[in-house]
């Protein structure tokens, strides 16, 4: 298995000025492949021989027209020289747009390098990494045992410095034959979910609880001279905030879906489409702010691991329209929170949704594992 574990690194003035100047020629590397690119294809797009026939630059030849590259990690540089070539390559083929240079004032700047001859490894509280040596790193979990570094990736956002790294190693799946629990989750624009118990998450809405000190920050910041050393602190200021409700927003998702998975063998979500959502601007905030889609491949992996089951429901399916007592579909209007039907069943739009989610994930699950009638199924869950 490969997965990625993301580290805090607190690396000394010597090696932040490396760390930086590292930044600028993977950004000085990448700028210069991406110009010869354009440049040839204005020449000789009109000519596929010439056009296939010529060589571009490599990593050396860029190097020794920009000789202060050398003091770099050569494996960074020779990351983004095949990281911009496959993008443009792709963008030829039409599966991509245009890549774009990359500039400074960029607030996150990552660059990655191989590891090679164990050049990566942990030792102690530090880490080693090609041309900084021995960096301090905030380990807050172990890697798993057996596990190879085959890539790191330095990261600097609002001021902090991270290392990425990718690793490689063995991992028996697990599996569950016994189903003792399931649960069915409705998005929820203000609590994250609904589940079929009529249970929410209680989402504490990080963004909105955050947006004077965002204002208030955004209105300094426009008051500041664009380029100038205030300008540049207030930035890193209002970086800093961002990161804060990100990081909020990611430690509550992770202890959310951890909780589910740990808890319930089957989980059945809606497979929504977030991005088409986002469209009508009432939502737009609300469903960034709870971000449902990072919350479900949470989900998804964590079950994955621990040999569970989520089962995501087809978008189109009308989980709220339909009565979750007689099956019968009712028209309802977005702004009418509680859901009536004929037979006499009262209650909320969220929670009638969320117990026909489990009901059909439940009969899709049975069926893709047992081929049985899930109709006997999806009564008894009912």
């Amino acid at each position: 298995m490969i997965r990625g574990y993301v580290y805090r690194v607190k690396p000394n003035e010597e090696q932040k000025e490396l760390i930086n100047k590292t930044f600028g020629c993977v950004r000085k590397m990448s700028n210069t492949l991406l110009f010869e690119r354009e440049t040839i294809y204005d020449m000789f797009g009109k000519y596929p021989e010439l056009f296939k026939s010529h060589k571009y630059m490599t990593p050396s030849r860029i190097k020794d027209d920009y000789l202060y590259m050398y003091e770099v990690d050569s494996q960074a540089l020779t990351t983004a020289w095949l990281n911009l070539k496959n993008a443009y390559n792709n963008f030829a083929k039409g599966h991509n747009n245009l890549p774009r240079y990359k500039s400074r004032h960029n607030p996150i700047q990552t660059y990655t390098t191989h590891t090679t001859n164990n050049n990566i490894r942990i030792e102690g509280k530090c880490i080693k990494l090609p041309k900084l040596g021995l960096v301090k790193l905030k380990q807050h979990r172990a890697l798993p045992n057996n596990s190879k570094i085959k890539a790191a990736t330095i990261k600097r956002e609002a001021g902090k410095y991270y290392v990425v790294l990718r690793i490689e190693y063995q991992e028996e799946k697990k599996q569950t034959s016994n189903i003792q629990r399931a649960i069915g989750l409705d998005y929820s624009l203000k609590n994250l979910y609904v589940d079929h118990l009529g249970e929410t998450a209680e989402y504490p809405m990080y963004y909105k609880k955050s947006l004077d000190k965002l204002r208030r920050a955004q209105r300094v910041l426009s008051r500041r001279e664009k380029g100038s050393t205030r300008y540049q602190k207030q930035k890193l200021v209002l970086g800093r905030l961002n990161q804060k409700i990100k990081n909020q927003r990611k430690d509550f998702l992770h202890k959310t879906s951890r909780y589910l998975v740990n808890n319930y063998e089957v989980i059945c979500i809606e497979d929504l489409d977030l991005e088409e959502m986002k469209k009508t601007k009432h939502f737009r905030k609300l469903i960034t702010d709870t971000a449902f889609g990072t919350f479900a491949r949470y989900l998804e992996y964590k079950t994955k691991d621990e040999g569970k089951t989520l089962v995501k429901i087809p978008k189109y399916y009308p989980s709220t329209k339909t009565c979750s007592i007689c099956g019968k579909l009712n028209e309802i209007e977005l702004t009418q929170r509680t859901y009536k039907c004929s037979c006499g069943n009262i209650m909320d739009r969220d929670h009638n949704a969320a117990i026909n989610i489990a009901v059909i994930g439940l009969e899709k699950y049975y069926k893709n594992e047992y081929g049985t009638d899930s109709l006997a199924w999806s009564t008894c869950a009912h």
